[in-house]
């Protein structure tokens, strides 16, 4: 990030209420990366974790550098987290530590995450009927892959076979809902 966006950015956490979202991933080479972003979607930081991604490591790392830029941590309003237990453990997780220091800050699991396990659970009569259409069409069909269940390497396999499936898509919508097929 330039360096005159992040100071301004700062200048105005400093200053101001917040709401962060934060989210831990682990790299191919197993390289931990958390990404920090603020309620007005501006990408504050990426941290590489240095020793591991327990929750303590976590809120170290955005700690360190809420000192180095001033900002109190009071300032966090709200947290939003992927639930997974390294950030909502409840006595070791992330927002355990953070609760130590903001005790009334306000947590929720991210909205993405959120979509992520509805998508994971659709209905197994969605799959069957989707199943059943591409063997009327000659198509093959294993499995759906969701774009909120594969690693990001493969996210261009799983467009590619979706463009493949285009049309058997399209008529199955059709049948369920011609809003569906038109957006």
């Amino acid at each position: 990030m330039a360096q005159d966006v992040e100071d301004s950015l700062c200048g105005y956490l400093k200053t101001s209420r917040f709401s962060i979202q934060l989210d831990e991933s682990t790299l191919l080479g197993n390289e931990a990366l958390l990404l920090a972003y603020v309620r007005k979607n501006k990408f504050v930081k990426n941290y590489y974790l240095q020793t591991d991604t327990k929750g303590e490591s976590i809120f170290h790392a955005l700690d360190e550098f809420f000192k180095e830029k001033e900002i109190p941590l009071s300032n966090i309003i709200s947290v939003a987290t992927d639930g997974a237990p390294a950030m909502v453990g409840r006595y070791r997780g992330f927002l355990a530590y953070l609760k130590k220091e903001v005790p009334n800050a306000f947590t929720v699991h991210s909205i993405i995450h959120r979509q992520h396990l509805v998508a994971k659970n659709l209905s197994a009569r969605l799959h069957n009927s989707l199943q059943y259409l591409c063997i009327e069409n000659d198509e093959e069909f294993n499995r759906l892959l969701l774009h909120t269940e594969v690693c990001w390497l493969s996210k261009g396999a799983c467009l590619d076979r979706f463009y493949k499936l285009f049309n058997s898509v399209l008529e199955f919508l059709k049948d369920k809902h011609d809003a569906l097929r038109s957006n």
